[in-house]
């Protein structure tokens, strides 16, 4: 079938069918079912009388787009992302806002311990029955086709809701066994737990929660328990050695502070990097006339204006060129105006960027601030598809 084992969203008036039916009847040919089309859905299925956004933001994001009547016989409009890896069966999941480091100096004294800060994005893991979803911090992105290997092993766990970090990387760190893969793969880092056998553990003390972690996640070659620390300078001192990314210093009576930002969990950062919402690119020249020159970033403040951060122009390899060019030409507006009236943008600005809806945000390293506020040597690092503009900020 079309719709087996692919995320789908349902539009239009469907003959015979109310939205609750029609969604009822895809989930029982095995799709998963979203109520709004975005980056990581799969098809739109279509009945009469529909719309235009949501048809306009499928053709955009390169969704397929399918008509009721040919979901379920197995036909397509030849637009087809390539078909969806077997999954395991997913449980029904609690949507968690993941705790939060703050920013500060490496907090000496007291209950403190210290990990890692590893590079990679935050996923919550939910196991039940040997069934797992693995969502994105923000819960809008799925990852649980994404890293089969890392689902395979966390569908052996006991019934528990995990929180990490993904992670690529090999066993330079010696978290992994000899047996593993020795190469930059993508691993699961868990460094908390928030349920045990459908209990919440979210208000014991983190050294309890790490000693259920312990029994609960024994390591394996693509999820690992995140080591701990007793010694902050001297992790700070290895960090810097293998050019990581930072330390987080958490107090070990500290309970889980569901989406907090509070004193007990801090991030000392050895390199300066955050994400950026994309606002714009200027147009290349020369070996990039068919891409861009730099991308023109921003960030929300306060009151939800866009503020301008500076354009970066260096950390780009050609087909990252092309990828991010493919992903930006759908969200072009004419001009800033309308998106952008309450932004204070240079006019030298307006006039060599081509604006985009800010949909698409960017992880990228820099030395400093500016006093004037702009980023100094930004160089371009990711994609942060699992990060929703509206929630980039600065950071430092």
């Amino acid at each position: 079938m079309t719709v087996a084992d692919r995320r789908v969203v349902v539009t239009g008036k469907i003959p015979g069918e109310s939205r609750i039916t029609a969604q009822a009847r895809l989930r029982e040919a095995g799709a998963i079912v979203q109520d709004a089309v975005g980056k990581d859905t799969d098809i739109l299925v279509t009945g009469d009388a529909v719309g235009m956004t949501k048809i306009n933001k499928a053709k955009a994001l390169g969704v397929e787009i399918v008509p009721w009547a040919e979901a379920f016989n197995g036909k397509t409009n030849g637009n087809s992302k390539a078909p969806l890896p077997p999954r395991a069966p997913m449980p029904t999941v609690r949507q968690w806002a993941p705790m939060l480091c703050k920013d500060a100096k490496l907090p000496a004294g007291g209950y403190w311990s210290y990990e890692i800060k590893w590079d990679g994005v935050r996923g919550v893991a939910t196991v039940k029955d040997g069934g797992v979803s693995l969502q994105s911090r923000s819960g809008k992105t799925d990852y649980t086709e994404r890293y089969p290997e890392i689902v395979e092993e966390l569908s052996h766990l006991s019934n528990c809701v995990l929180d990490g970090e993904l992670v690529e990387m090999g066993a330079e760190l010696g978290l992994l066994g000899d047996e593993c893969d020795p190469g930059a793969v993508a691993r699961y880092i868990v460094f908390d737990i928030l349920e045990e056998d459908g209990q919440e553990t979210v208000s014991r003390q983190l050294y309890e929660r790490r000693e259920i972690l312990g029994v609960r996640v024994p390591g394996g070659c693509y999820v690992a328990r995140s080591p701990v620390f007793s010694d902050g300078p001297v992790l700070l001192d290895f960090v810097i050695k293998h050019g990581l990314e930072g330390v987080v210093s958490k107090q070990t009576t500290s309970k889980y502070v569901e989406g907090g930002r509070g004193p007990t969990w801090l991030k000392t950062k050895v390199r300066l990097e955050q994400e950026f919402v994309v606002i714009g690119y200027t147009e290349g020249e020369g070996a990039r006339a068919s891409t861009f020159g730099a991308l023109v970033l921003g960030y929300y403040d306060g009151e939800g204006k866009i503020v301008y951060a500076g354009k970066v122009g260096t950390g780009f390899d050609n087909p990252c060129l092309h990828m991010l060019m493919g992903k930006m030409e759908p969200f072009v507006l004419g001009s800033p105006e309308g998106e952008y009236d309450d932004a204070d943008l240079p006019a030298s600005l307006i006039r060599e960027t081509v604006f985009l809806a800010p949909e698409w945000v960017v992880q990228v390293a820099y030395q400093k601030w500016t006093e004037d506020g702009l980023l100094w040597h930004p160089s371009y690092l990711r994609l942060r598809e699992d990060k929703e503009a509206k929630d980039v900020t600065r950071e430092m």
